[in-house]
């Protein structure tokens, strides 16, 4: 197998690989070969997501593992108290070299599966001939190279897997590559023709050209593309057009962001493994507000999401007098609204913490997502984040703090201070998404009265997790008073009137934004 070599001693494999894209081949091409008790194995070139982090391997009986950083590289050693099939090994090897979103249903492997690397940090479960047990079901879902009788009925869901499609869904893109990370909200680069393309990347876009590509802004003459390719190329964040006349002006970032961010969400909905082998997890959308003034905006702003899986746990502060005076008003709001929805109430004594945890409480969804009452999110905020964390694996993921309006001056200023795509350590606090498990891991939200975004951002970090933040369209963060004082943060305005890009009189009216058909902001 290009780029890596494999020498077998005894019941142990000393494995060197190139970077992590070629042990992910290697892995899924380990699928029922054999079993081995431990492993060596050496990445040539590896980066931490964040210095000192190194992951778990999520495998039972390891008797001994070191993670060794060595030059551009790493080298890792595990040991084992038993057996196992070789791919599982060096998939546990893959997860402490590189971040796993947790929750994920692991299906079960059967030898032979083309998977070429996608989903190698999931397999925990390979098939054998024969290890069926009598009382319960084998497998929830069954990845196989083709169906066949035996397999019939050992498991709920049996995906058939060859070279670009799993079951009836085409896979060509695996998120652990084509992703966008890395990709600036404020930098327009080379736009290329599409034979330039063919010519450097035919055989496919590996872990090694994803870097050089974040120079590529757009690639013209789009159509003459492979499919497979397309939709690699749209999953890092390069525009398709047909000529280069349809690309927007260099100046025009929101332009540029939108047609960047728009190609990467359908390429990773549409082509990637997950879908194929479980459902997206279910959200539920954290609101608190002690400004009932502003419950019609905030609902609006949720009932726009168009992912298919939702709920909104709605908090007020105030007794069930208060709540019972307003829930018509989020009854109305909401009617017809295809997402279920619960509405609580918190002493008014309480702070921020401590209603983010009654809505935590009492939320159903796998992730959770705060989201402020005076801010505005575009339909597709809750996709965004959904598919950030399934590429980067992180446990806490949010936008980039890029677009802002300014109550007391009327301005919108794009400001992309803080990096977008990349793991961090901070994310906007009205965007922060997390599973409920991570939550609870942490030991949930912290009751205090501000900079609750932060003291979870720090438990996060300090449990060893990490924190990824992606692009910032979709979501404008609104400062309602000169001085901070609508707001839980301790900044003032001038502050986010230093360091623009660009600004604008007013609210910038945008879908991409979710500012679309609004007048002008009420404070």
């Amino acid at each position: 197998m290009p780029g890596v070599r494999v020498r077998e001693r005894g019941d142990r494999w000393e494995v060197r690989a190139d970077h992590l894209g070629s042990l992910r081949r290697l892995i899924t091409s380990s699928v029922g070969t054999g079993t081995i008790s431990g492993a060596q194995v050496r990445i040539d070139r590896w980066r931490r997501p964040h210095l000192g982090w190194t992951g778990t391997p999520g495998i039972a009986g390891v008797d001994e593992l070191s993670v060794r950083p060595r030059a551009d590289g790493v080298e890792v050693e595990i040991e084992l108290r038993d057996p196992l099939d070789a791919a599982e090994v060096l998939s546990a090897v893959l997860r402490t070299l590189q971040p796993t979103a947790t929750g994920f249903p692991s299906p079960t492997w059967s030898a032979g599966v083309p998977a070429n690397g996608m989903l190698a940090e999931q397999v925990r479960d390979v098939r054998v001939a024969g290890d069926e047990d009598a009382h319960v079901r084998r497998a929830d879902v069954l990845l196989v190279p083709e169906k066949t009788a035996d397999v019939r009925d050992i498991a709920e869901l049996v995906v058939v897997v060859s070279e670009q499609t799993w079951g009836e869904r085409s896979v060509l893109v695996d998120p652990s590559i084509h992703r966008p990370h890395g990709r600036a909200s404020d930098f327009v680069g080379e736009i290329v023709p599409a034979v330039d393309i063919i010519a450097s990347y035919r055989l496919g876009v590996d872990m090694t050209d994803v870097k050089p590509l974040r120079s590529v802004s757009a690639v013209t003459e789009a159509s003459s593309l492979p499919t497979w390719l397309r939709a690699q190329l749209s999953a890092l964040g390069v525009v398709l057009v047909e000529s280069e006349g349809e690309s927007p002006p260099a100046d025009d970032y929101l332009a540029w962001q939108t047609l960047s961010v728009d190609g990467r969400r359908d390429a990773l909905r549409e082509y990637s493994p997950w879908p194929a082998v479980a459902p997206w997890p279910s959200v539920s959308i954290l609101l608190s507000t002690h400004r009932p003034e502003r419950l019609e905006h905030a609902l609006a702003m949720v009932r726009r999401q168009d992912y298919p899986y939702l709920q909104a746990v709605i908090v007020l502060h105030g007794d069930e007098e208060v709540v019972a005076q307003h829930a018509p008003r989020v009854r109305a709001a909401l009617d017809g609204w295809d997402g279920e929805w619960a509405l609580i109430g918190v002493p008014s004594e309480r702070n921020l913490g401590h209603a983010l945890a009654a809505a935590s409480a009492r939320a159903d969804g796998e992730l959770l997502t705060k989201m402020d009452d005076d801010d505005y999110y575009s339909s597709t905020h809750v996709w965004d984040l959904v598919l950030a964390r399934m590429y980067s694996g992180a446990q806490i993921v949010g936008k980039a703090l890029d677009w802002v309006y300014l109550a007391a001056s009327d301005t919108t200023v794009f400001r992309p201070t803080y990096p977008a795509e990349r793991f961090a350590r901070f994310v906007a606090g009205g965007t922060m998404l997390i599973s409920a498990g991570d939550l609870a891991q942490v030991g949930g939200w912290r009751p205090v009265p501000r900079s609750v975004d932060r003291a979870l951002l720090d438990r996060v970090l300090e449990s060893g997790g990490l924190v990824y933040r992606t692009h910032g369209l979709g979501y404008v963060y609104v400062r309602s008073a000169a001085d901070g004082s609508a707001n839980t943060s301790q900044v003032n305005e001038e502050h986010f009137l230093t360091k623009t890009v660009a600004q604008f009189p007013g609210l910038l009216s945008s879908p991409a934004l979710g500012t679309e058909g609004v007048m002008g902001y009420l404070s």
